[in-house]
């Protein structure tokens, strides 16, 4: 899971208001009440029921709850909605949706594919990256193909490390250094590290824990961030470089457990 969806992910699981039943879900999904249907989808979401895969996909086309500037607050909570669920048979929707006019839907589409994890995304996310007709949600676009290991996308990521935006070039570099592990890839999350912005700081924190750059432990330790973002950002970077499988299991323990003790 990417550092953008972490995050996204804990303010989609945020302690309910309201609890409400499958019934009562479906029923506000599907009501007139706009208030209604945007907060039966994020709830759809959160309680992760596989049953929500279908209405959640007629959501994903919603016509009705669109805003003055054109665009889809609805949709945009389906798809986060269908990420959180899981379930393969929102791929088609959702791929389908990157071609929503809404920049947010393309996002939240691209954000929801990577946590599905289902190589038929690849191909149309690296065309979306690839278009140059409008504005694509870069940071969004390079992130999931990352986390769906898409190296045929190494040369259309490649541009993106002089992005004008940092948290672009940051989700470049730590996408990049999964594919090739190239130690110069790495500075460019370290420099940012210590960015005199705090909310940059702390994507950079947790791109380097998805890089999966086990000597990155002691910079995440030590980082100028909030103690427990630190301890989240060693604990994803643990499981990252588990799961790369390029450092030897004891050897990734040797070099993370030890800053994570630290900090307790």
């Amino acid at each position: 899971m990417n550092s953008s969806a972490t995050v996204r992910m804990a303010s989609n699981t945020a302690v309910l208001p309201q609890q409400l039943t499958w019934e009562q879900a479906i029923a506000r999904l599907q009501g007139d009440d706009l208030q209604d249907r945007y907060y039966a989808a994020w709830y759809l979401g959160t309680v992760r029921d596989p049953r929500g895969v279908e209405p959640l996909l007629l959501a994903l086309q919603d016509e009705r709850d669109r805003t003055a500037l054109g665009g889809y607050p609805l949709r945009r909570n389906a798809a986060k909605a269908l990420g959180q669920i899981g379930d393969a048979r929102a791929v088609p929707g959702l791929i389908e949706a990157l071609t929503c006019t809404d920049f947010h839907v393309r996002e939240e589409a691209a954000y929801a594919l990577a946590q599905l994890g289902d190589k038929r995304a690849v191909d149309p996310l690296l065309a979306l990256l690839q278009s140059r007709e409008q504005e694509q949600p870069w940071e969004a676009l390079i992130e999931a193909l990352g986390q769906l290991q898409a190296t045929e996308a190494e040369a259309a990521i490649r541009p993106f490390l002089n992005h004008p935006s940092e948290r672009v070039r940051s989700a470049a570099a730590w996408v990049l250094y999964r594919f090739t592990q190239a130690e110069e890839l790495t500075q460019i999350l370290v420099a940012l590290l210590a960015h005199s912005n705090s909310s940059l700081r702390q994507a950079a924190l947790f791109d380097l824990a998805e890089s999966g750059w086990v000597a990155g432990a002691p910079l995440l330790a030590t980082a100028d961030v909030a103690l427990n973002l630190r301890i989240n950002a060693l604990k994803r970077l643990f499981d990252v470089a588990l799961q790369l499988g390029w450092v030897p299991p004891a050897q990734v323990a040797a070099a993370i457990l030890p800053q994570l003790e630290r900090l307790f």
